[in-house]
């Protein structure tokens, strides 16, 4: 029978040791993604100036702002549903959606810096393992699909003579390296979150229990009899 109060002092408790929610994790990986679209701006910024844009489609001054722009709205909206006063629970289906933009905006950059010889293919990979461990192994499969679909597209756009070989071999290559490491870091992480959820488990029966001893009544002494 549980004590009335304990699953607020649980939650409470639980809270204060790491244990975090669903919405907590997107929150991160908003103010993660503040950090990471200037820096890949600035890189972009850096290929542009120093004429180092491989035989990609020429980028705009415009053009690479506006994508810089539409990344950072994103973000913005994200922070804004995210943070609203009284925000608990997010709709299951949020990081789907955020971890595919995140994959079109990388492929972005890809179509303008060269497609196969581009830099950024390799932000993919970020994408797959900082998400990876943030949610296991469904969200590890999703980004290999996201990432099949979107570089193969982004390579059938390509105009006639525009797309060279790549020094890390063919892109068929490429592919099924990304989606071996998507297999074997989903694995491990679905190997780690089952033990953190083991642990978390066995710090809310503790905490638990803790609140129902303390919420018991101590027993109290019997007096000794006097005799007439």
């Amino acid at each position: 029978m549980s004590v009335p109060g304990t699953s607020a002092v649980r939650r409470e408790e639980v809270a204060a040791t790491g244990w975090e929610s669903e919405r907590d994790t997107e929150r991160a990986k908003v103010n993660a993604r503040w950090f990471a679209i200037a820096l890949l701006f600035g890189v972009l910024q850096w290929i542009r100036r120093h004429t180092l844009v491989y035989a990609g489609i020429p980028m705009s001054d415009a053009l690479a702002y506006g994508i810089a722009g539409a990344a950072l709205a994103m973000t913005a909206l994200e922070a804004l549903y995210l943070w609203k006063p009284g925000r608990e629970a997010i709709p299951r289906g949020l990081k789907y959606v955020t971890v595919f933009m995140d994959t079109a905006f990388v492929s972005a950059l890809v179509y303008y810096t060269g497609f196969t010889q581009s830099p950024f293919f390799f932000v993919y990979f970020i994408l797959l393992i900082s998400n990876c461990l943030r949610y296991g192994l469904l969200m590890s499969l999703f980004v290999a699909a996201a990432f099949n679909i979107l570089y193969v597209v982004t390579l059938a756009l390509a105009p006639a003579g525009a797309v060279h070989p790549s020094v890390l071999g063919g892109e068929g290559l490429k592919i099924l390296d990304f989606w071996a490491v998507a297999l074997y870091g989903g694995a491990v992480s679905a190997r780690l979150r089952r033990q953190a959820n083991q642990l978390r488990v066995y710090e809310e029966t503790i905490l638990e229990l803790r609140a129902q001893l303390e919420a018991t009544p101590a027993p109290q002494e019997a007096l000794p009899e006097r005799n007439g």
